[in-house]
């Protein structure tokens, strides 16, 4: 089963564009986890848990990506479902490169 569910906060604008009718639209999502030392959590110096930060790369399709495109903004904490997908090409050396995204299925709003 390929299933990923997030919770995150935009870490940019989405990046919308067009592949002829089709709208595409890219976000970055940050989600936060907390940060180990020595297998344990531990207080940072402002004496809060001390976290990770990670960004995912989102992609969603014609409405979803209008919805997103025209309702959301940096900073805005979104939550995601959709699937994993990677993608495999050539740079212009001739070097295989590897990609992975989320294909975004819903995002809600909150």
């Amino acid at each position: 089963m390929n299933v990923v569910n997030l919770i995150g906060r935009l870490s940019r604008d989405p990046d919308s564009r067009t592949a002829g009718s089709t709208t595409i639209v890219t976000l970055s999502v940050a989600t936060d986890r907390p940060k180990l030392k020595d297998g344990k959590t531990y207080k940072d110096e402002s004496g809060y848990t001390a976290k990770e930060t990670e960004f995912h790369k989102v992609t969603c399709f014609n409405g979803l990506a209008n919805a997103v495109a025209n309702n959301r903004s940096k900073g805005d904490l979104v939550s995601v479902e959709g699937r994993l997908h990677y993608t495999r090409w050539q740079d212009a050396d001739g070097n295989d490169r590897y990609g992975c995204e989320i294909i975004a299925d819903r995002i809600g709003f909150h």
